[in-house]
């Protein structure tokens, strides 16, 4: 690939630093299309300018990104950084960002007035009532928060959790702690002879999936206490 085709990602922390990454596994790295970060980088370099070819030295990469691994540090700085995007890649990144946002969201929160999650629909709705803008570049799970306290004033909606213990007798043990671990945080848990206990933290939304997903696999055998 010509230099020139090359672009930079920036990262303002201690120290003003850069990389240099291939655009399309770059974006593509972005969007979750391509988990090998090796593929992503121009040139395994960490620069305090890239244009200048001038490279940062080992003792500012480490003490950046606490390794002075080039890949690692390099990682972390495009995680972290600004890439620059074409007005259509960035407008695509938005777009599916918003659906993963709106999907979360639809997924955890819930309506505190009738304690039933919001249909995803509905909080399209709100936040396109509010004005709500999604930042293609953020982390999804870091725009959930921001996302709810714009839409709040335009519909009841709350992000509580909630903790409960399960108690899901040991033949459907297996298939179940996998369901469990997907939708929510074990606290705890127990194998005992007979059953599998857990204590386990989740999204008040979620909760009325998860059950319906393990009584399913239970056929209603699953016991839910609030704790």
């Amino acid at each position: 690939m010509d230099p020139e085709n090359a672009i930079r990602v920036e990262y303002s922390g201690d120290r003003e630093l850069e990389i240099l990454v291939k655009p399309d596994e770059a974006f593509a790295y972005k969007r979750g299309d391509v988990d090998d970060f090796d593929r992503v980088l121009f040139v395994q370099e960490v620069f305090t300018d890239a244009r200048a070819a001038e490279r940062a030295s080992a003792e500012d990469i480490e003490d950046e990104f606490g390794t002075k691994n080039i890949t690692e540090a390099a990682k972390k700085l495009f995680e972290k950084g600004r890439m620059e995007l074409t007005t259509e890649q960035r407008n695509q990144l938005r777009e599916e960002k918003r659906k993963q946002v709106v999907s979360k969201i639809a997924r955890r929160a819930m309506n505190p007035q009738t304690n039933s999650p919001h249909p995803p629909k509905r909080i399209e709705n709100a936040m396109e009532e509010a004005g709500v803008q999604i930042d293609p570049m953020e982390p999804t799970e870091q725009q959930i928060s921001r996302v709810v306290d714009a839409i709040r004033p335009k519909i009841p909606i709350s992000l509580e959790e909630k903790e409960i213990a399960v108690r899901i007798p040991n033949k459907f043990a297996g298939k179940c702690y996998s369901v469990i671990k997907q939708h929510a945080e074990i606290l705890s848990e127990e194998w005992g002879n007979d059953a599998f206990m857990a204590r386990i933290k989740l999204p008040a939304g979620v909760q009325v999936e998860l059950m319906s997903e393990l009584e399913s696999i239970t056929s209603g055998a699953v016991e839910v206490t609030d704790v």
